[in-house]
């Protein structure tokens, strides 16, 4: 296979000139004579007022050349009327503002030449195009941005000059006297000529420096995270806040019963995700989690976490449901803070159900309440009611942690080597003011535990319910009503009862019922 025609012809050849020039994106129409050159370039001249006289094309170049040589990034372009006269009624024509930016180009001159022959009679026109190369031109003055409104005073009626351009001319002079003799006319609504058709102004006041000029956008510089990228991830697998932020093109997908749907946003490659314990629904089947998330396996820990994840490990080895409270009181204060601070930690050990009798609860990896109906006994039960506050402690956090000085930071740290109360045990003789859930196994109060341990045809089911456990509903009833009017009576009298029999005896007689109900 040969060689196309052309190949050996090669494209002609020629040296750049090394002619460095200036190029501008004249915002107007310049024909091929040098009045209109002249007048453009005129219109490049920074003086403007009453000076326009002044205004030269070589004025202008001179401009040019010094904003170069400073450094300058704005340029303004006065274009003149269509009658290209100077007119002072033009003073409020706001200049269009163009940009000094660096360029690249290749600044070209087109030769054009018409061959006119006659030929059987007829005139036959051949034209000729040459092209030649001035130079590179490394900076560009271009006019993008919008121009402004303009502004043009009308004569009034029976005016001999306009009050508009008469204070302008005030001010600029800077003269005093004619500043305190001159006086606005009233306002006239003669907002029509005499035919009635026509518009026109009385506007007697100076017009504002600018009206309306949009910007090009301002270059921020914003730069994405660098540890943030687009990844596509499954509808199931974010949370409502993600679904929330998803992309506006991928909101058609957020549907909430296809949780195989996509999403794409942005995701940060550098944070650990899923640090909470996976949440699991009661009414999901299928089997439980047996391991922690694999990304969140790959967490280094230090030698203390080590020794707390060990910790949590032999503690949920020996039981395999705690609630968070109970897990935390086999802490002492100090270790306790640690791990609430590291709650990833939990993550590493058990998962949690989302909803059921053992809501909230830390279950061992691979283990099923679901499953085991001797789990009855780590059901929550959750009792609504307000109880006194203490008036010598601040809140929640130093009833879990214990008592903190108030001398500041050269005062000990009481009780942070101390065992935490065990808060989360109910006696049905001791109030408890930090908590109001329990599980079963964690209920002493002798007048309970029957009711608890009952194996009866009428008291379990052979398949746990969301609501009521491994429980029937009346003896899931009976728990509830019982542990309810013993702790609220607790709670009515704050201070030790001398049996839980008399607790509820009392609440019985004073016709105190449960006004709370299981939280759902």
């Amino acid at each position: 296979m040969g060689s196309p025609p052309w190949a050996a012809d090669p494209a002609p050849a020629s040296r750049l000139p090394a002619t460095n020039l200036l190029t501008i994106e004249y915002p107007g129409y310049i024909r091929d004579t040098s009045d209109s050159l002249d007048r453009a370039l005129v219109s490049l001249s920074p003086v403007a007022g009453p000076r326009v006289d002044a205004a030269s094309s070589a004025y202008a170049l001179a401009h040019l050349t010094s904003l170069l040589e400073r450094g300058g990034r704005v340029v303004e372009c006065r274009l003149p009327s269509g009658s290209g006269v100077p007119d002072a009624m033009d003073l409020y024509k706001h200049p269009i503002l163009g940009d000094v930016t660096p360029s690249d180009h290749v600044v070209v001159r087109v030769h054009r030449q018409v061959w006119k022959r006659m030929v059987n009679g007829q005139e036959e026109r051949r034209k000729h195009y040459r092209i030649e190369v001035l130079g590179a031109s490394s900076t560009c003055i271009r006019f993008r941005r919008m121009a402004d409104y303009a502004f043009r005073p009308e004569m009034p009626a029976h005016a001999s000059e306009h009050p508009t351009m008469k204070l302008h001319k005030i001010l600029e002079e800077m003269d005093v006297a004619a500043m305190h003799a001159h006086r606005f006319m009233p306002e006239q609504e003669d907002y029509y000529d005499g035919q009635g058709a026509q518009r026109r102004s009385n506007l007697a006041m100076i017009p504002p420096p600018f009206f309306n000029r949009q910007e090009l956008p301002f270059y921020y510089g914003y730069r994405q995270n660098p540890t943030s990228s687009l990844q596509t991830v499954t509808f199931a697998s974010t949370s409502k806040r993600s679904r929330r932020t998803a992309r506006k093109g991928d909101a058609d997908l957020l549907d909430a019963g296809n949780d195989h749907a996509e999403v794409t946003r942005y995701l940060n490659r550098a944070r650990w995700r899923n640090m909470a314990p996976v949440a699991v629904k009661f009414t999901e089947d299928g089997p439980v989690p047996t391991e922690p998330d694999a990304m969140l396996a790959q967490m280094a820990l230090s030698e203390r976490q080590l020794a707390y994840l060990e910790r949590l490990k032999k503690h949920l080895s020996e039981r395999p449901v705690w609630s968070r409270l109970s897990l935390l009181n086999q802490f002492s204060v100090a270790d306790a803070r640690a791990l609430v601070q590291t709650k990833e930690l939990f993550a590493l050990v058990a998962y949690t159900f989302a909803d059921g009798p053992w809501r909230d609860a830390l279950v061992r990896f691979g283990y099923d309440p679901r499953q085991d109906m001797a789990s009855r006994f780590f059901q929550r039960i959750h009792l609504r009611g307000k109880a006194p506050r203490a008036p010598t402690t601040r809140g929640a956090f130093k009833a879990e942690y214990g008592q903190a000085s108030a001398s500041g930071k050269a005062a000990p740290a009481v009780g942070d080597a101390q065992a935490r109360p065990a808060t989360h045990l109910f006696d049905g003789q001791h109030s408890t003011f930090s908590t109001s859930t329990f599980q079963l196994c964690d209920i002493t109060a002798p007048v309970l535990l029957p009711l608890i341990h009952a194996e009866g045809p009428s008291d379990l089911r052979s398949a746990p319910d969301i609501t009521t456990g491994w429980y029937s509903m009346s003896a899931w009833e009976a728990i509830r009503s019982s542990v309810s009017k013993s702790f609220h009576a607790l709670l009515s009298e704050a201070g030790p009862h001398k049996t839980s029999e008399e607790a509820i005896e009392s609440s019985e007689g004073s016709g105190a019922g449960d006004s709370s109900e299981e939280d759902e």
